[in-house]
């Protein structure tokens, strides 16, 4: 009766142990990493990936000799995504796997054209993350940006990914936020954007294994309207500004040059806060304090700041430049694109949320009639270890 019963349950937990009776080998599959949608003729949608090439990958602790291209690209055309992406495998010997995507890439022109319409592919299929960052490629296709190499990363999608992530960027979160503001009433979407560079600046970009390769690097963020179609480009400066008014930035460096100042403020802590006024005449007026910490990386001049007055004084002035230069992206996307690209009608659906109600139908009216007021409030916290700069003589030292 024992053995009967044994023979029972190990029959029955095999009822439990699943398997990989569907699973693929890795070398049965091609590694997309990086994704990029283009306009093709007759209006259709032109799909490109960039793919691993695993052998000519460098493994950590690899011997000496010349790293290998570990990428191709490949391409082809469709009515949609997924006809391009049943076209592109008619080139591929291994299946498509694009659960390790890391970027997607809009085309210029394709992002002008809107991607509402091309997209639902991409959160529709269950393997594909949304923790994806998503980039336009300025004045360009995503199939050139894509079969661009660097020197330092292979495959190169990953130098993308670090440029974003250092330059205080929203980093992987980019997709899910395009998603989240396409749905969203109250804040238009923004996508970072990339440009054709070269290695060395004002220099003509050279071959790839020159001393002056080709190069994409960060160029600002696009705007969209709440049809998802692009309307314009803010360059990386004024993206930095919108980031901080949205309280993401990470990190920012501020310089200010002047006749008897030249210093630099780099801020590693930096937040806002966005409070909405509603008057009885349903004038709206948004107050944006921006604050920010860090430490002063460069004072080429007299003013020893071991001296809290002359601390002080570079405080505001690093205030001053930061609000006038804020204030004035704040003013140019209002009146040139009234697309509120920075959240505030969010900020109204929290804090008042029945007047939102009849706010929300004409936003984009109400945003660019709004009168929007930033404020600056930065501190230096580490001024490194000295005073003044040791290239000033005590007589040009102010104290």
């Amino acid at each position: 009766m024992k053995k009967i019963i044994l023979r029972l349950g190990l029959c029955f937990s095999f009822l439990f142990i699943s398997g990989c009776w569907d699973r693929k080998e890795l070398n049965e599959q091609a590694i997309w990493l990086a994704s990029g949608w283009d306009v093709a003729k007759n209006d259709d949608v032109e799909v490109s990936g960039q793919i691993v090439i695993p052998s000519n990958i460098q493994t950590q602790g690899g011997g000496g000799g010349t790293m290998q291209k570990g990428f191709f690209t490949i391409s082809a055309r469709g009515k949609n995504l997924s006809d391009a992406l049943q076209n592109i495998q008619t080139k591929l010997p291994r299946e498509a796997f694009s659960g390790q995507r890391r970027v997607m890439i809009f085309g210029e022109q394709f992002a002008r054209r809107g991607l509402k319409r091309e997209i639902d592919n991409t959160q529709r299929r269950p393997e594909v993350s949304l923790r994806t960052d998503v980039f336009v490629i300025k004045g360009s296709t995503a199939k050139k940006a894509l079969s661009v190499a660097n020197p330092l990363e292979n495959p190169p999608v990953i130098a993308t990914l670090n440029e974003h992530k250092l330059s205080g960027g929203r980093g992987n979160t980019a997709y899910l936020s395009l998603l989240m503001a396409a749905t969203s009433d109250g804040l238009r979407p923004s996508i970072p954007v990339l440009e054709f560079s070269s290695s060395q600046e004002g220099v003509k970009k050279g071959k790839a294994d020159s001393a002056n390769p080709p190069l994409l690097r960060m160029a600002g963020v696009a705007i969209f309207d709440k049809n998802l179609k692009m309307q314009g480009i803010l360059n990386m400066e004024e993206n930095r500004h919108m980031l901080w008014v949205m309280g993401i930035l990470k990190n920012l460096t501020i310089g200010v040059k002047k006749k008897d100042i030249n210093a630099s403020l780099v801020l590693n802590k930096l937040s806002s806060k966005i409070e909405p006024h509603i008057s009885k005449n349903q004038q709206i007026t948004f107050i944006v304090t921006l604050k920010g910490e860090g430490s002063l990386k460069e004072n080429n001049s007299g003013l020893d700041v071991q001296y809290p007055n002359n601390l002080k004084r570079l405080e505001k002035e690093f205030e001053k430049i930061s609000q006038k230069r804020v204030q004035q992206t704040v003013t140019k996307v209002q009146k040139e694109y009234g697309l509120d690209i920075f959240g505030l009608g969010e900020m109204i659906h929290r804090k008042n949320p029945n007047e939102w109600k009849s706010l929300k139908h004409d936003w984009d009216k109400k945003f660019l009639e709004a009168d929007i007021i930033v404020k600056t409030d930065l501190k230096i916290r580490e001024t490194g270890m000295e005073g003044p700069s040791l290239l000033f003589k005590e007589s040009e030292i102010k104290k």
